[in-house]
């Protein structure tokens, strides 16, 4: 077993491809936060962080649930279910 520490508090949800990591979710206003970062052998490196949003622009309602699977987030949302996968959100070297 490994262990990352990391500074994102409250993550509900979490998609991993190689050393490739986005962390969704956060207490309170940060319910919505997407932390996106690389693994190395210390810690996550944080890179870059989102909101996310339905893809109209609304905000996340409430009672969206996440969940994580290998690269891809599955968000579900009333009686629609979106996917999010790490291919698709942008890729900063920083």
């Amino acid at each position: 077993m490994t262990s990352w520490p990391n500074g994102v508090a409250g993550a509900t949800a979490l998609a991993v491809k190689d050393a490739r990591v986005a962390l969704l979710g956060g207490y309170g206003p940060h319910h919505d936060r997407l932390s996106v970062g690389t693994l190395d052998s210390a810690d996550l490196r944080v890179t870059d962080e989102y909101r996310i949003v339905l893809p109209d622009g609304r905000p996340l309602p409430k009672r969206t649930q996440v969940i994580g699977r290998g690269p891809d987030l599955h968000v579900l949302s009333g009686d629609d279910w979106y996917r999010l996968g790490l291919e698709d959100i942008p890729h900063t070297t920083a």
